[in-house]
Protein backbone atom coordinates (compact mmCIF):
# COMPACT_ATOMS: atom_id res chain seq x y z
CA UNK A 1 0.00 0.00 0.00
CA UNK A 2 3.18 2.49 1.17
CA UNK A 3 4.07 2.15 -3.06
CA UNK A 4 0.58 2.47 -4.17
CA UNK A 5 -0.04 5.42 -1.79
CA UNK A 6 3.45 6.65 -3.26
CA UNK A 7 2.85 6.56 -6.52
CA UNK A 8 -0.58 8.09 -6.70
CA UNK A 9 1.11 11.15 -4.47
CA UNK A 10 3.47 11.49 -6.85
CA UNK A 11 0.90 11.88 -9.82
CA UNK A 12 -1.34 14.27 -7.71
CA UNK A 13 1.71 16.55 -7.03
CA UNK A 14 2.35 16.43 -10.99
CA UNK A 15 -0.72 17.24 -11.57
CA UNK A 16 -0.74 20.04 -9.29
CA UNK A 17 1.81 21.49 -11.31
CA UNK A 18 5.17 20.87 -9.47
CA UNK A 19 8.06 19.83 -11.31
CA UNK A 20 10.11 17.70 -8.85
CA UNK A 21 9.62 14.10 -7.19
CA UNK A 22 8.08 13.62 -3.96
CA UNK A 23 10.87 12.60 -1.82
CA UNK A 24 8.97 10.54 0.59
CA UNK A 25 6.02 10.76 3.02
CA UNK A 26 4.84 10.29 6.08
CA UNK A 27 1.63 8.79 8.18
CA UNK A 28 0.25 11.28 10.36
CA UNK A 29 -1.56 10.27 13.65
CA UNK A 30 -4.49 8.42 12.27
CA UNK A 31 -8.49 10.03 13.67
CA UNK A 32 -11.54 8.25 13.82
CA UNK A 33 -12.71 8.95 10.38
CA UNK A 34 -11.45 6.46 7.43
CA UNK A 35 -9.73 9.65 5.98
CA UNK A 36 -6.12 9.48 6.14
CA UNK A 37 -3.17 12.12 6.52
CA UNK A 38 0.19 12.18 5.03
CA UNK A 39 3.02 14.83 5.25
CA UNK A 40 4.59 15.06 1.63
CA UNK A 41 8.01 16.12 1.27
CA UNK A 42 9.38 17.66 -1.77
CA UNK A 43 12.77 18.89 -2.69
CA UNK A 44 13.73 22.54 -1.42
CA UNK A 45 14.24 23.42 -5.43
CA UNK A 46 10.47 22.45 -6.05
CA UNK A 47 8.87 24.83 -9.18
CA UNK A 48 5.73 25.39 -10.97
CA UNK A 49 4.82 24.71 -14.39
CA UNK A 50 2.31 27.02 -15.55
CA UNK A 51 1.08 30.24 -13.83
CA UNK A 52 -2.10 29.22 -12.52
CA UNK A 53 -3.34 30.97 -9.54
CA UNK A 54 -4.91 28.12 -8.31
CA UNK A 55 -1.54 26.54 -8.47
CA UNK A 56 0.01 28.47 -6.55
CA UNK A 57 1.97 27.22 -3.74
CA UNK A 58 0.97 27.34 -0.04
CA UNK A 59 1.56 29.91 2.07
CA UNK A 60 3.31 27.91 4.84
CA UNK A 61 6.27 28.30 6.72
CA UNK A 62 6.73 24.59 5.73
CA UNK A 63 6.88 25.66 1.96
CA UNK A 64 8.69 21.75 1.00
CA UNK A 65 5.97 19.83 2.81
CA UNK A 66 1.99 19.19 2.12
CA UNK A 67 -0.72 17.28 3.12
CA UNK A 68 -2.01 14.69 1.51
CA UNK A 69 -5.47 13.25 2.44
CA UNK A 70 -6.76 9.51 1.35
CA UNK A 71 -9.66 8.25 1.29
CA UNK A 72 -11.42 5.72 -0.60
CA UNK A 73 -13.16 6.98 -3.96
CA UNK A 74 -16.49 6.38 -3.03
CA UNK A 75 -16.39 8.28 0.07
CA UNK A 76 -14.18 10.99 -1.46
CA UNK A 77 -17.00 11.59 -3.73
CA UNK A 78 -18.98 12.49 -1.55
CA UNK A 79 -16.71 14.02 0.93
CA UNK A 80 -15.18 15.75 -0.85
CA UNK A 81 -17.35 18.43 -2.98
CA UNK A 82 -18.41 19.45 1.16
CA UNK A 83 -14.56 19.65 1.64
CA UNK A 84 -14.04 22.30 -1.17
CA UNK A 85 -17.30 24.63 -0.89
CA UNK A 86 -16.67 24.58 3.03
CA UNK A 87 -13.21 25.55 2.72
CA UNK A 88 -14.09 28.37 -0.11
CA UNK A 89 -16.74 29.81 1.82
CA UNK A 90 -14.55 30.20 4.80
CA UNK A 91 -11.86 31.67 3.65
CA UNK A 92 -13.10 34.15 1.21
CA UNK A 93 -14.99 35.31 4.56
CA UNK A 94 -11.12 35.39 6.58
CA UNK A 95 -11.52 32.28 8.28
CA UNK A 96 -8.17 30.65 9.09
CA UNK A 97 -8.45 27.36 7.20
CA UNK A 98 -5.67 25.78 5.03
CA UNK A 99 -5.42 25.84 1.56
CA UNK A 100 -6.38 23.41 -0.92
CA UNK A 101 -3.87 22.56 -3.60
CA UNK A 102 -5.33 20.08 -5.14
CA UNK A 103 -8.67 17.18 -5.65
CA UNK A 104 -8.60 14.24 -7.58
CA UNK A 105 -12.23 12.76 -5.91
CA UNK A 106 -11.81 9.87 -8.35
CA UNK A 107 -8.38 8.79 -6.30
CA UNK A 108 -9.81 9.67 -2.94
CA UNK A 109 -6.61 12.46 -3.19
CA UNK A 110 -6.35 15.77 -1.60
CA UNK A 111 -3.50 18.13 -1.07
CA UNK A 112 -3.54 20.83 1.50
CA UNK A 113 -1.24 23.66 3.41
CA UNK A 114 0.64 22.11 5.42
CA UNK A 115 0.05 23.99 8.67
CA UNK A 116 2.78 21.59 11.29
CA UNK A 117 2.08 20.18 14.25
CA UNK A 118 1.17 22.35 16.81
CA UNK A 119 -2.03 22.24 17.90
CA UNK A 120 -3.59 23.88 20.71
CA UNK A 121 -3.98 20.83 22.71
CA UNK A 122 -0.14 20.47 22.09
CA UNK A 123 0.48 23.73 23.02
CA UNK A 124 -1.60 24.44 26.08
CA UNK A 125 0.77 21.60 27.58
CA UNK A 126 3.82 23.46 27.00
CA UNK A 127 1.83 27.16 27.83
CA UNK A 128 -0.36 26.28 30.24
CA UNK A 129 -0.39 29.72 31.98
CA UNK A 130 -1.30 31.53 28.71
CA UNK A 131 -4.73 28.84 28.17
CA UNK A 132 -7.12 31.56 28.56
CA UNK A 133 -5.84 33.77 26.04
CA UNK A 134 -5.46 30.96 23.65
CA UNK A 135 -9.04 29.82 24.67
CA UNK A 136 -10.33 33.53 24.45
CA UNK A 137 -8.76 33.55 20.84
CA UNK A 138 -10.01 30.10 19.88
CA UNK A 139 -13.75 31.93 21.05
CA UNK A 140 -13.75 35.30 18.83
CA UNK A 141 -12.59 33.16 15.85
CA UNK A 142 -15.66 30.82 16.04
CA UNK A 143 -17.90 33.89 16.32
CA UNK A 144 -15.89 34.78 12.96
CA UNK A 145 -17.83 31.87 11.31
CA UNK A 146 -20.93 32.05 13.40
CA UNK A 147 -21.72 35.38 12.04
CA UNK A 148 -21.49 34.41 8.35
CA UNK A 149 -24.41 34.18 6.10
CA UNK A 150 -25.49 31.73 4.27
CA UNK A 151 -24.41 32.71 0.61
CA UNK A 152 -26.80 30.02 -0.91
CA UNK A 153 -23.90 27.82 -2.06
CA UNK A 154 -22.11 26.56 1.09
CA UNK A 155 -23.83 23.02 2.07
CA UNK A 156 -23.40 23.56 5.33
CA UNK A 157 -26.07 25.76 5.69
CA UNK A 158 -28.50 22.62 3.62
CA UNK A 159 -27.56 20.97 7.18
CA UNK A 160 -28.54 21.22 10.27
CA UNK A 161 -28.65 18.95 14.03
CA UNK A 162 -32.08 18.15 13.27
CA UNK A 163 -33.69 15.58 15.59
CA UNK A 164 -32.84 12.77 13.14
CA UNK A 165 -29.10 13.95 13.53
CA UNK A 166 -28.84 14.06 17.26
CA UNK A 167 -30.26 10.70 17.54
CA UNK A 168 -28.34 9.15 14.96
CA UNK A 169 -25.49 10.66 17.80
CA UNK A 170 -27.50 9.29 20.56
CA UNK A 171 -27.89 5.87 19.23
CA UNK A 172 -24.46 5.32 17.73
CA UNK A 173 -23.66 6.09 21.81
CA UNK A 174 -25.77 3.38 23.35
CA UNK A 175 -24.88 0.45 20.32
CA UNK A 176 -20.98 1.57 20.37
CA UNK A 177 -19.91 2.45 23.64
CA UNK A 178 -22.78 1.26 26.40
CA UNK A 179 -23.62 -2.04 24.29
CA UNK A 180 -20.33 -2.69 22.27
CA UNK A 181 -17.32 -1.28 24.56
CA UNK A 182 -18.80 -1.56 27.98
CA UNK A 183 -21.26 -4.32 27.02
CA UNK A 184 -23.74 -3.66 29.24
CA UNK A 185 -26.09 -6.32 31.39
CA UNK A 186 -28.85 -2.73 31.03
CA UNK A 187 -32.33 -4.14 30.79
CA UNK A 188 -33.69 -3.22 27.27
CA UNK A 189 -36.99 -1.39 29.32
CA UNK A 190 -34.38 0.63 31.02
CA UNK A 191 -32.02 1.34 27.37
CA UNK A 192 -35.27 2.40 25.90
CA UNK A 193 -35.96 4.48 29.36
CA UNK A 194 -32.37 6.53 28.77
CA UNK A 195 -33.74 6.55 24.73
CA UNK A 196 -37.09 8.48 25.72
CA UNK A 197 -35.20 10.91 27.30
CA UNK A 198 -32.31 11.47 24.68
CA UNK A 199 -34.96 12.10 22.29
CA UNK A 200 -36.42 14.73 24.08
CA UNK A 201 -33.38 16.12 24.55
CA UNK A 202 -32.74 16.11 21.37
CA UNK A 203 -36.48 17.78 20.29
CA UNK A 204 -35.40 20.54 22.69
CA UNK A 205 -31.66 21.08 20.67
CA UNK A 206 -33.67 21.27 17.12
CA UNK A 207 -36.90 23.79 18.76
CA UNK A 208 -34.87 27.04 18.08
CA UNK A 209 -35.36 28.44 15.20
CA UNK A 210 -32.11 30.43 15.29
CA UNK A 211 -29.38 28.44 14.24
CA UNK A 212 -25.87 29.90 12.73
CA UNK A 213 -22.81 28.09 10.81
CA UNK A 214 -21.12 25.33 13.03
CA UNK A 215 -17.51 23.70 12.32
CA UNK A 216 -19.18 20.32 14.14
CA UNK A 217 -16.01 19.10 15.93
CA UNK A 218 -14.58 22.32 17.05
CA UNK A 219 -11.70 20.73 20.09
CA UNK A 220 -8.30 21.65 20.15
CA UNK A 221 -6.86 18.75 17.94
CA UNK A 222 -8.63 20.47 15.09
CA UNK A 223 -7.43 23.68 16.23
CA UNK A 224 -3.75 24.16 14.57
CA UNK A 225 -1.34 27.18 15.67
CA UNK A 226 0.16 29.26 12.21
CA UNK A 227 1.73 26.49 10.72
CA UNK A 228 4.29 27.17 12.89
CA UNK A 229 6.48 24.45 15.63
CA UNK A 230 7.79 27.62 17.83
CA UNK A 231 5.85 27.80 20.98
CA UNK A 232 5.43 32.11 20.79
CA UNK A 233 1.99 33.70 21.67
CA UNK A 234 2.00 35.37 18.45
CA UNK A 235 0.35 32.37 16.03
CA UNK A 236 -2.69 32.63 14.15
CA UNK A 237 -5.27 29.49 15.09
CA UNK A 238 -6.71 27.62 11.97
CA UNK A 239 -9.21 25.42 12.07
CA UNK A 240 -9.22 21.85 10.21
CA UNK A 241 -11.95 19.04 10.13
CA UNK A 242 -14.69 21.16 8.71
CA UNK A 243 -16.38 19.22 6.12
CA UNK A 244 -18.96 18.23 8.43
CA UNK A 245 -20.24 21.52 9.12
CA UNK A 246 -23.73 22.10 9.37
CA UNK A 247 -26.33 24.86 11.10
CA UNK A 248 -26.86 24.33 15.05
CA UNK A 249 -27.15 26.23 17.98
CA UNK A 250 -24.27 28.26 18.66
CA UNK A 251 -23.28 26.32 21.57
CA UNK A 252 -22.45 23.51 20.07
CA UNK A 253 -19.45 24.62 19.02
CA UNK A 254 -18.49 26.58 22.48
CA UNK A 255 -19.27 23.59 24.05
CA UNK A 256 -17.14 20.99 22.02
CA UNK A 257 -14.18 23.74 22.86
CA UNK A 258 -14.77 24.28 26.59
CA UNK A 259 -15.83 20.33 27.50
CA UNK A 260 -13.67 18.30 25.05
CA UNK A 261 -11.76 15.33 26.62
CA UNK A 262 -8.34 15.72 24.98
CA UNK A 263 -8.07 18.99 26.87
CA UNK A 264 -10.57 18.89 30.17
CA UNK A 265 -10.48 22.37 31.98
CA UNK A 266 -11.30 23.40 35.53
CA UNK A 267 -15.23 24.13 36.19
CA UNK A 268 -13.27 27.59 36.80
CA UNK A 269 -11.97 28.04 33.88
CA UNK A 270 -15.45 26.86 31.78
CA UNK A 271 -17.56 29.35 33.66
CA UNK A 272 -15.43 31.94 33.33
CA UNK A 273 -14.89 30.93 29.44
CA UNK A 274 -18.51 30.95 28.93
CA UNK A 275 -19.00 34.43 30.48
CA UNK A 276 -16.14 35.23 28.15
CA UNK A 277 -18.57 33.71 25.16
CA UNK A 278 -21.57 35.03 26.30
CA UNK A 279 -20.80 38.46 26.26
CA UNK A 280 -18.87 38.83 22.98
CA UNK A 281 -21.95 36.56 21.15
CA UNK A 282 -24.96 38.55 22.38
CA UNK A 283 -25.24 38.81 18.43
CA UNK A 284 -24.89 35.35 17.42
CA UNK A 285 -26.92 33.60 19.99
CA UNK A 286 -29.78 36.28 21.23
CA UNK A 287 -30.42 34.63 24.54
CA UNK A 288 -30.79 35.46 27.79
CA UNK A 289 -28.27 34.51 29.76
CA UNK A 290 -30.50 31.96 31.56
CA UNK A 291 -31.52 30.76 28.17
CA UNK A 292 -28.25 30.65 26.94
CA UNK A 293 -26.47 28.45 29.80
CA UNK A 294 -30.08 26.31 29.75
CA UNK A 295 -28.76 24.92 26.07
CA UNK A 296 -25.39 25.59 26.65
CA UNK A 297 -26.00 22.34 29.44
CA UNK A 298 -28.46 20.48 26.75
CA UNK A 299 -25.96 21.08 24.00
CA UNK A 300 -22.67 20.19 26.45
CA UNK A 301 -24.28 16.68 27.40
CA UNK A 302 -25.38 16.03 23.57
CA UNK A 303 -22.32 16.49 22.57
CA UNK A 304 -19.54 14.71 25.45
CA UNK A 305 -22.38 11.69 25.27
CA UNK A 306 -21.50 12.15 21.14
CA UNK A 307 -17.98 12.38 21.64
CA UNK A 308 -18.00 9.10 24.06
CA UNK A 309 -20.09 6.90 21.38
CA UNK A 310 -16.50 7.80 19.26
CA UNK A 311 -14.33 7.10 21.72
CA UNK A 312 -16.03 3.16 21.96
CA UNK A 313 -16.13 2.43 19.00
CA UNK A 314 -12.85 3.36 18.08
CA UNK A 315 -11.55 1.80 21.87
CA UNK A 316 -13.63 -2.02 20.59
CA UNK A 317 -11.53 -1.71 17.45
CA UNK A 318 -8.49 -1.74 19.94
CA UNK A 319 -7.94 1.69 19.56
CA UNK A 320 -6.35 1.96 23.10
CA UNK A 321 -5.74 5.69 22.46
CA UNK A 322 -9.38 6.44 22.03
CA UNK A 323 -10.20 4.49 25.09
CA UNK A 324 -7.72 6.74 27.41
CA UNK A 325 -10.54 9.08 26.60
CA UNK A 326 -13.39 7.85 27.93
CA UNK A 327 -12.76 8.64 31.61
CA UNK A 328 -12.30 12.15 31.43
CA UNK A 329 -15.22 12.68 29.32
CA UNK A 330 -17.16 11.22 31.91
CA UNK A 331 -15.42 13.17 34.52
CA UNK A 332 -16.75 16.24 32.38
CA UNK A 333 -20.23 14.66 31.78
CA UNK A 334 -20.38 14.96 35.62
CA UNK A 335 -19.60 18.33 36.35
CA UNK A 336 -21.90 19.25 33.33
CA UNK A 337 -24.92 17.40 34.82
CA UNK A 338 -24.17 18.33 38.34
CA UNK A 339 -25.92 21.58 38.49
CA UNK A 340 -29.15 20.03 36.54
CA UNK A 341 -31.54 17.53 38.11
CA UNK A 342 -32.80 16.19 35.19
CA UNK A 343 -29.29 15.56 33.97
CA UNK A 344 -27.97 14.73 36.50
CA UNK A 345 -30.38 11.61 37.36
CA UNK A 346 -29.46 10.93 33.60
CA UNK A 347 -25.84 11.18 33.76
CA UNK A 348 -26.14 8.40 37.23
CA UNK A 349 -28.17 6.01 34.87
CA UNK A 350 -25.80 5.89 32.15
CA UNK A 351 -22.74 5.80 34.66
CA UNK A 352 -24.82 2.64 36.27
CA UNK A 353 -25.52 1.22 32.90
CA UNK A 354 -21.46 0.94 32.25
CA UNK A 355 -20.42 0.05 35.64
CA UNK A 356 -18.04 2.54 35.86
CA UNK A 357 -17.17 5.73 38.41
CA UNK A 358 -16.60 9.14 36.53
Amino acid sequence: MSAQLFEIFSIALHAAGYSTELSRFTALVPEASTRRYYRLHISDDSTLVGESPSLAPPTSVHPCTMIGVHEEPASALTNMPNVIAVQAFLQTRNVNVPEIIYTDMTTGIMLQQDLGDMSLNQILKHNPDQADLYYQEAILHMLKWQRLADDGKCPAFRLSFDITKLMFEFDFFIEHTLLGYYQTKTPDSELKEIRRVFLKIAEELAAPAHKVFTHRDYHSRNILLGGSTALTDQQQQYIIDFQDARTGLMQYDLCSLLCDAYAPLTGERRTALTDFAFERGKDVHQQSRTEFDYYFRLSAFQRIVKAMGTFGRQAALGRNDFAAYLQPAWGVLGEICRSDTKLWNLQKKLSASCQCNP
